[in-house]
């Protein structure tokens, strides 16, 4: 079923277009001929971290969610309670394909960065920050499967593009934080976004994670998690 599920996911070249496509489109044409610094560190560095987390978000988001709003709708949930399939199995292959599909975003993005904007990093650094995003990714994994219990067919691609953007935009990987109103800058730093982004910047640098940035990806990822269980069991009462 996971391999199903992932050639199902790779073979929608819409999907993959808006997921990786787009982010790559914003990278190349924002840190392109930068030579300032951001962070700390150069423009095009910097940005291959925003860009890839933007990525691996979206990634994330739209694999699970949509697919499992689709089949509530059409009964295939409904079939497989009556298959030796546990629901604990059925969700976790819905995670899993949202994970591999952001691994495939962030690598992409990455060679992106190393090819056309010339990145170089040491090959340690290259995989702290590209296991950081990833692993960070879990959390959007979780919110992905429980959006798709709690939004319909018809109304999950809008909630969808409001998490996405929303999340996206507030957390700074489009400009740093450090330009925001101050009162705005404190609602940046609660989003599991913006942590994520530190995460993956902090380590592209070579510096340990920040206890705060796993703190809140940790507890988002088991809000998520509880309440996409929540909302199954609500909905195997309901079918």
């Amino acid at each position: 079923m996971l391999e199903l599920e992932i050639k199902r996911a790779l073979r929608d070249w819409r999907f993959v277009l808006f997921t990786v496509g787009m982010p790559i489109i914003i990278y190349l044409s924002s840190a392109r001929g930068q030579g300032h610094t951001l962070g700390g560190t150069s423009a095009a560095k910097y940005l291959l971290v925003s860009m890839a987390v933007f990525s691996a978000i979206g990634a994330a988001l739209n694999t699970g969610g949509p697919r499992i709003a689709a089949e509530r709708e059409v009964g295939w949930t409904r079939q497989l309670r009556l298959t030796s399939m546990s629901s604990g199995l059925y969700i976790t292959v819905k995670v899993l394909t949202a994970a591999v599909i952001s691994l495939a975003a962030i690598l992409t993005i990455f060679l992106f960065g190393a090819v056309f904007n010339h990145v170089r990093m040491p090959a340690a650094l290259w995989l702290a920050s590209g296991c950081a995003v990833w692993l960070g990714s879990l959390v959007f994994c979780a919110l992905s499967v429980m959006l798709g219990y709690l939004f319909s067919t018809t109304s999950i691609t809008i909630g969808l593009m409001v998490v996405n953007m929303g999340f996206s935009m507030l957390g700074g990987l489009f400009w740093p934080v450090e330009i925001f109103p101050s009162w705005l800058r404190a609602v940046a730093e609660l989003t599991p976004t913006y942590h994520l982004a530190e995460l993956g910047h902090s380590t592209q640098l070579g510096h340990w994670p920040h206890l705060s940035d796993l703190a809140v990806l940790g507890g988002c990822l088991a809000l998520f998690g509880a309440l996409a269980a929540w909302l199954y069991r609500r909905d195997e009462i309901r079918v």
